[in-house]
């Protein structure tokens, strides 16, 4: 049985590694987005929310979105995030038809 914060994440494109504590999601060819869980169970953990991009050839890079958020504050980062990201890249899409 997966908790509820498992079965959000999934709903918005996550990935879960170990449940409560690593979640992936790629949105690229060399970028993910990572959130890591730290805690003791239940509403102790916090979570870290980061874009790391692999390079092949140069330094990875990372982007912090969040730190020691609780599930609450993780999930609407997330969906903030990812709203942003599609209104991104609509605008981008509508650009290149024009």
């Amino acid at each position: 049985m997966s908790s509820l914060l498992t079965e959000k994440l999934y709903k918005l494109g996550f990935l879960c590694g170990i449940e409560l504590e690593i979640y992936i999601q790629d949105t690229g060819k060399y970028t993910s987005l990572i959130i890591e869980g730290k805690g003791k169970g239940g509403d102790n953990y916090r979570y870290d929310f980061y874009k790391k991009t692999f390079y092949p050839c140069y330094p990875n890079k990372t982007t912090v979105y969040g730190e020691t958020m609780t599930a609450a504050e993780l999930l609407e980062r997330v969906e903030r995030y990812l709203e942003n990201r599609r209104q991104y890249l609509a605008e981008l899409s509508n650009k290149t038809k024009t």
